[in-house]
């Protein structure tokens, strides 16, 4: 089916929200040559819940500070501006989401493992930096949470047939839905102008080979962020219950004995991290 036609098709289905105010602003500042920190620090300070965000995260085990951060401009100069317009994307997604029961719980769990096992995967290999790789994790699921927004009772059945036959949710997704959450992901990633990189993991994560890309840290990142995805569904976060699924190490130059240590360390600090974010 021609691509303009299946966007149509979503566009009459699924309703593409916009990034919030508070995100276009910090992303249109960051882009500013000229704009100062004062400037950011001022309207994040005006949403106490980025804000309080924003500190966790500067606080959190994952950037190994010894000391407390306790200003706007301090997370923003600790983070850089890089992560921190991620981030925005970030915590707009985590705002997305209309209610916040068992199963969005789930959704986002999965989304904050993926980050974690990501930034870690991307120490070890030395394939992206860890602060690119945590954001590019957080939300390359992105079109799930439109998704269930739009049709929570049919997104909760996919998951269901997910844990009843153990197969790849975006596998059901094109079988009940006639599209998965990577096409929803790559028009929210244009219609928020996402940086390539980021419309690149959301668009990508369960597609390889990869389109050619002149720029290999393109596919590196897409490729940390898809073994870190098959390694969290491999242990069952935010499912029911684990998944049987390959994991592709190889593509990382990993050897199985290695992944099996990554595994046994990401789980350590999963249970530790994961507070940081949830909340």
């Amino acid at each position: 089916m021609n691509e303009d036609i299946i966007e149509r098709i979503i566009l009459k289905t699924v309703d593409i929200p916009s990034l919030p105010p508070i995100a276009m602003k910090v992303m249109s500042l960051i882009e500013d040559d000229y704009a100062s920190l004062r400037a950011l620090e001022d309207i994040i300070s005006r949403d106490q819940g980025f804000a309080t965000r924003l500190l966790r995260i500067a606080n959190s085990p994952f950037y190994g500070l010894d000391r407390k951060i306790d200003s706007i401009s301090q997370a923003i100069l600790i983070i850089g501006f890089e992560t921190l317009k991620s981030l925005v994307v970030a915590t707009s997604l985590r705002d997305l989401h209309r209610k916040f029961g068992v199963f969005e719980q789930r959704l986002w769990e999965h989304s904050l493992g993926v980050a974690l096992c990501s930034s870690l995967l991307a120490m070890i290999t030395n394939f992206a930096t860890p602060e690119e790789a945590l954001v590019c994790g957080l939300v390359h699921d992105v079109g799930k949470t439109v998704i269930n927004n739009t049709m929570p009772e049919i997104y909760v059945q996919v998951y269901e047939r997910v844990s009843k036959e153990k197969r790849p949710v975006i596998e059901i997704e094109d079988e009940v839905i006639g599209f998965n959450h990577t096409i929803i992901g790559n028009l929210i990633a244009k219609k928020w102008k996402l940086p390539e990189k980021l419309e690149m993991v959301i668009t990508y994560h369960h597609t390889f080979p990869y389109p050619d890309y002149e720029d290999q840290a393109f596919a590196d990142i897409c490729t940390i962020v898809r073994v870190a995805d098959q390694i969290c569904l491999s242990l069952g976060i935010g499912l029911k219950e684990p998944l049987e699924i390959n994991v592709d190490y190889e593509y990382l130059n990993l050897k199985e004995e290695a992944l099996n240590e990554i595994t046994g360390l990401f789980k350590i600090k999963f249970e530790k991290q994961k507070e940081f974010l949830l909340s």
